[in-house]
């Protein structure tokens, strides 16, 4: 498959399309085959830990397909959103459909949205990039979420200073709504140091344009398709914003960084990130499934990404991991059991 498997990236949002003009029990394909297909199809798949040799990282680094790929999800994406205003404004629409529509905008929202937004966003220095993920961060009203990710978590990651680390035990909706709450907050405190750095006036911290551009998205669905669909709408984002603290849940579940007699911690290691190897989700993820290696080198674009065999590995891909997360009387004791296996305290 080589580099092509990447264009299975549009996989989600090509069946988000096919859904949305759907009705019935098709309206629910999408949702079918992603929550119930595709984690079975990982289990009985085998898993690919194939690295790049260094010759096929020099290509890859430079080769504009991959930059493509990323480019041309955001007016896909934008296409989407269009067609769910449009298709959850039908009068005649039922409540099932209803339903159907929203977990599908909600999954394209946290799956494409986000995690697009996620790989652009790390693409510091590049303009273009940074304006293209906050294009797709604005519709998860997530903003905010490049300075958290990059300037919070990477630095912070696997200590009790990340709101986005779950320690052992935690509930995954405890952990949610203080990481997205929490980090939110945060990241006001973050962009103040930096303008405090830079010089700037604390009137020009990024976080009030961060706030405003989201709203200001939310109020024109309001202007332009009225109160019922911009509630449908935040009501699908929010659900795009849990899928993204799931994966920030289960990604570094108990895992914790050595802390230093200075009370400093140790440097981020590939032990403090769960990997997957499963291909489904690399490909559908951009290789966040590939999570110690980005946490090790931050900057590292997705298509050069490693498994390493130093990392603790999920027992299910991403996508069950999903799934298992918004069940903790099942996530929490399969999380512990791997803990244990895979030789960590927690």
């Amino acid at each position: 498959m080589g580099k092509l498997k990447y264009f299975g990236v549009y996989f989600t949002p090509f069946l988000a399309l096919i859904s949305l003009n759907s009705s019935g029990i098709m309206a629910y394909f999408g949702i079918f085959v992603l929550y119930l297909a595709i984690p079975i199809f990982e289990v009985v798949l085998p898993k690919d830990s194939y690295n790049l040799n260094k010759a096929e990282k020099e290509l890859a680094k430079s080769d504009w397909f991959y930059d493509f790929v990323l480019y041309l999800l955001v007016p896909l994406h934008l296409y989407v959103v269009y067609v769910f205003l449009l298709a959850v404004s039908n009068p005649d629409i039922g409540s099932a459909d209803l339903i159907a529509y929203v977990l599908m905008m909600g999954t394209v929202l946290g799956v494409n949205g986000i995690n697009g937004g996620h790989e652009l966003g790390h693409k510091i220095g590049e303009p273009f990039k940074l304006f293209m993920a906050h294009v797709l961060l604005t519709t998860s009203f997530q903003n905010h979420f490049m300075t958290y990710h990059n300037s919070g978590h990477h630095r912070d990651v696997a200590t009790p200073n990340d709101l986005t680390s779950a320690k052992k035990g935690d509930i995954f909706y405890l952990f949610a709504i203080r990481s997205q709450i929490g980090g939110y907050f945060k990241t006001w405190r973050l962009e103040a140091e930096k303008s405090r750095r830079m010089g700037r006036s604390p009137f020009l911290n990024p976080m009030i344009l961060f706030t405003i551009i989201p709203w200001s998205f939310i109020l024109l669905i309001y202007f332009f398709f009225g109160t019922k669909i911009a509630g449908l709408y935040f009501v699908a984002a929010v659900f795009g914003i849990s899928i993204l603290e799931a994966q920030n849940y289960f990604s570094h579940y108990g895992l914790r960084r050595k802390q230093r007699e200075n009370g400093t911690y140790e440097n981020v290691k590939v032990i403090h990130s769960w990997n997957s190897d499963h291909l489904l989700g690399r490909i559908l993820l951009f290789e966040l499934t590939r999570h110690s290696d980005h946490h090790f080198m931050g900057a590292k674009p997705y298509q050069v990404l490693e498994s390493r065999e130093e990392s603790p590995m999920l027992p299910y891909g991403y996508p069950a991991m999903l799934i298992l997360s918004y069940f903790p009387f099942l996530f929490i004791p399969i999380m512990e059991k791997e803990l244990e296996k895979q030789g960590f305290i927690g």
